[in-house]
């Protein structure tokens, strides 16, 4: 085991060096600093499950709707002594090495070693890899890479036998991955049923289908403390950022030739077939693909081999076409698919798919395969090598606008993704204190944390007090120990009450709402019934030796 360790680290630490520089480099997606920032201040401040960002502009719902779990993991990370630009970095180091694991697992079970290993290679050199990683600067969709073959592993695992162990193992894997990227996950989904229908196909077990639904309920159950509140009150944030304007999947549909062109960018995906960023396959990938399609061809009287082969074609194409503007009427069909927003999203499946063409290929391969694979691996590294580098370092100080509350508070360089519906006025004019919107008052105390804030006020006059946070489902103010009533939010959607004369103390608290509540009870009681399932598997194992 250490030597293949040993090995998956050789494969994957050169398209990392980058990272382990003194400086980190420009990405499209930088304001993941910023969210780390946000998730440990929540944590420090004994806010959990973390669902509010407290800093950013006068707070925002960010981890409501946007996958925490890789947040969760810089955060302890933070712990160690790391300033939050290693944090990232080291996040990002993790995002490789552990695809290359989970990767080598699904194909070392599948083929052998020395295809494993190929494979492997193909995937973690994918040039779209280089994308995410390089020019992007997409975390959690490069942590969703962990969980692609790791699901897909689990579900073979239990295909072949049918245990509570397994059952959970699934279940822990899929919630791994609706934690880590809400889109990845809808992208996914399909091709993980597709996965399912090959395995009950080859396996041919009636009870099979059941028990991957089994997993999916427990999954979804494991993860309902984030996944029940982001849909279910998905109405209370202002949708159209993500899907109008730059984020219309309409303007982003890939040309069939740019999945065989070795262009390279650095910029942005843009209107038409012409884009500053590439959305290559990879030309190692479509030697790979080729050699695994004339295998297939050769040993197609081996029902398992074309079995395997048909699922792998199937789904890569399929992927590749939902990248094709030729799919538009799918997109158009499905409402939930507009949330992806770029269809090249699909490279992901693409080159997780294709990469399994590598071990199909390499396995059945009678003549030197010894010198095959170390030709081809070395290939597939000095192809993709140029790729995997930033285009420029920058000085530590261009991310101190994320770290800086200042800039935070005044929205400087940040998205508006999550802005709840209440906020008609975007253009922020920060203020750090309860103000009057009429009347007259006094501050004499006012102090904030992420969730929750408290102060004293002196009413001059009967007033309308206007405090610095935005107003989202589940902030409660309490004036001397009583509840008062919310007024409408103002313009800037920020939180507002009206005071009678004389001295308040008021204090502020974000709560969860039935919907959040609900899946929090959703997502204990799965981690109890998981936790059951472990015991009993464990005892029965114990039991019987």
């Amino acid at each position: 085991m250490k030597k293949t360790l040993l090995i998956l680290f050789l494969i994957t630490l050169p398209s990392l060096i980058s990272f382990f520089n003194t400086q980190f480099f420009y990405t499209q997606d930088y304001i993941f600093i910023a969210r780390l920032q946000q998730m440990s201040k929540a944590l420090s401040d004994g806010y959990f499950p973390v669902r509010w960002a407290g800093d950013l502009r006068f707070g925002e719902p960010l981890f409501n709707f946007y996958a925490p779990l890789p947040y969760y993991l810089g955060a302890l990370i933070k712990l160690l002594g790391f300033n939050y630009i290693w944090v990232a970095k080291i996040l990002f180091i993790l995002s490789s090495f552990l695809s290359a694991v989970t990767m080598y697992l699904l194909c070392r079970k599948l083929f052998n070693q020395k295809s494993a290993f190929l494979a492997t290679a193909l995937y973690i050199w994918a040039p779209y890899r280089a994308v995410d990683l390089y020019v992007r600067g997409a975390l959690s969709e490069a942590f969703a890479f962990v969980f692609f073959p790791l699901i897909f592993y689990a579900s073979l695992l239990l295909s072949q036998k049918i245990t509570l162990r397994r059952i959970s193992f699934l279940s822990i894997s899929l919630a791994g991955l609706f934690l880590t990227h809400n889109v990845t996950t809808l992208i996914f989904l399909p091709f993980l049923f597709l996965w399912w229908l090959y395995l009950w196909i080859k396996q041919k077990n009636r009870r099979l289908i059941l028990h991957f639904c089994s997993s999916l309920v427990l999954g979804l159950g494991l993860s309902a403390t984030f996944l029940l509140p982001a849909v279910f009150e998905r109405g209370f944030i202002q949708t159209k950022y993500l899907l109008v304007g730059y984020f219309d999947f309409r303007a982003h549909f890939v040309a069939f030739y740019q999945f065989f062109s070795t262009f390279w960018g650095y910029g942005s995906s843009l209107w038409g077939p012409i884009d500053d960023m590439s959305f290559q396959v990879g030309l190692a990938h479509w030697v790979a693909m080729l050699f695994a399609l004339v295998v297939g061809f050769i040993k197609r009287s081996d029902k398992k081999i074309l079995l395997l082969t048909s699922f792998l074609f199937f789904s890569f194409f399929f992927s590749i076409f939902l990248q094709h503007n030729k799919s538009a009427f799918l997109w158009e069909a499905i409402p939930l698919m507009a949330f992806i927003q770029f269809p090249w999203r699909f490279l992901a499946i693409s080159i997780f798919i294709v990469s399994l063409f590598g071990a199909v290929a390499l396995n059945h391969l009678k003549w030197k395969p010894n010198i095959i694979f170390f030709i081809a691996l070395a290939a597939v590294i000095l192809i993709n090598f140029n790729y995997f580098k930033p285009r420029n370092f920058v000085e530590d100080s261009f991310f101190a606008k994320f770290l800086n509350t200042d800039s935070t508070h005044r929205g400087v360089d940040l998205t508006k993704d999550y802005f709840p519906i209440w906020v008609k006025f975007d253009r922020v004019e920060y203020f750090p204190t309860p103000r009057a919107n009429s009347g007259e008052i006094e501050v004499l105390s006012f102090e904030q944390k992420t969730a929750k804030a408290k102060g004293e006020i002196k009413v001059l006059s009967d007033a309308l007090v206007e405090v610095p946070i935005t107003y989202f489902p589940g902030w409660e103010v309490k004036a001397n120990g009583l509840n008062i009533k919310l007024q409408e939010p103002s313009l800037q959607g920020l939180i507002t009450f009206e005071l009678p004369k004389g001295d308040n103390r008021i204090d502020l608290v974000l709560k969860d709402t039935p919907v959040r509540i609900i899946g929090n009870i959703l997502s204990l009681t799965s981690a109890a019934a998981l936790l059951i399932f472990l015991g009993y598997a464990k005892f029965k194992y114990a039991k019987s030796n």
